[in-house]
């Protein structure tokens, strides 16, 4: 692919006037790669391609010349972390460094596989470190209460209230992703769905009756044709998109005294913290989160240790034999 249709995948280009144009060129088809073959989104782009930005941005202020393959072949690792500290000097978290050197990693596989840079320093870069944190779920009585209120907002149309009611309802019962739940085609509403989750993973998810008969009460009340397209649409009969969902929330949170990070998300943390505390095991939270590792899992056994001690004692044979 010509640098000119490159051009045009990628939406813009990095700062030319810092870079050789040799660099340009591979750059650009970098971009390429990222939407063609890997197929990543064009918000996860535009993330690659605004940290590499910051990255060259650093390297031009830092050896005061114009960047070029020569200036990537000859980096150090103290390169690299200057990079990070300025980062963090001007506010940056420590996850957005990861974030970033991850972008610019991605980069320097792309030119390896060309031959043109090797990657023993840049793998030498350890990854910062990050602070452990803690899913928050909603208080079960509240998530319940919530759920199952009679409406949402006094001026919404009865079908708006049954979708909201649905969709929130399917969150808290399958423990989904927002961007999955809103993926749902109409035409595959039933007891299970097979839902293709982060990193094309597969997995099926079982929709309880309540879940089910709620999301088919909003089907025949939606005065949208939405048969053979998106279950969950806006107004306009468009589907609906996940910062609609979380502003909705927002605007709920104080009307039913939720707290402040009651999210969308947080729907998904509260499935798998209540389940656990309920005595479900890690590897069967595992599937139904359709997490790739267990290590992903494992961070709500965190959530509330007094409640995983309890069914520890309730459950294990020695104490059952008391």
């Amino acid at each position: 692919m010509n640098s000119e249709s490159s051009r045009k995948a990628s939406g813009k280009i990095i700062d030319e006037q810092i870079l050789s144009d040799e660099l340009k060129i591979f750059l650009l088809e970098w971009l390429e790669e990222l939407r063609v073959q890997r197929r990543y989104s064009v918000h996860t782009i535009s993330a690659y391609e605004n940290d590499i930005k910051n990255f060259f941005h650093f390297l031009n202020d830092h050896f005061a010349e114009k960047i070029s393959l020569q200036t990537l072949r000859q980096l150090k690792i103290s390169d690299f972390r200057a990079w990070l500290s300025a980062r963090i000097s001007v506010g940056m978290s420590p996850r957005s460094n990861v974030r970033s050197l991850s972008s610019a990693r991605s980069l320097f596989n792309f030119l390896a596989k060309k031959n043109l840079l090797d990657l023993k320093v840049i793998h030498a870069v350890k990854r910062p470190k990050l602070p452990a944190l803690l899913p928050k779920p909603l208080n079960e009585s509240a998530i319940l209460d919530f759920i199952n209120c009679a409406t949402f907002f006094a001026n919404d149309p009865d079908w708006v209230t049954d979708r909201d009611r649905a969709l929130f309802t399917l969150l808290y019962c399958t423990g989904m992703r927002i961007n999955e739940a809103l993926s749902i085609k109409t035409s595959e509403v039933a007891s299970e769905i097979k839902i293709t989750g982060k990193g094309k993973k597969d997995r099926i998810v079982i929709l309880l009756p309540l879940a089910l008969e709620r999301v088919k009460k909003y089907i025949f009340s939606c005065p949208h044709d939405i048969s053979a397209g998106y279950l969950f649409v806006g107004v306009m009969g468009k589907k609906l998109q996940a910062s609609y969902v979380d502003n909705r929330l927002q605007k709920l949170r104080t009307v039913y005294n939720l707290p402040d990070h009651a999210s969308a998300h947080a729907f998904r943390h509260s499935f798998a913290t209540h389940l656990i505390q309920k005595g479900v095991d890690l590897r069967s939270m595992q599937e139904l989160l359709g997490h790739e590792s267990l290590s992903s899992t494992q961070i709500y056994t965190d959530v509330d240790d007094y409640n995983i001690l309890k069914i520890y004692e309730k459950s294990h044979p020695l104490e059952i034999k008391k």
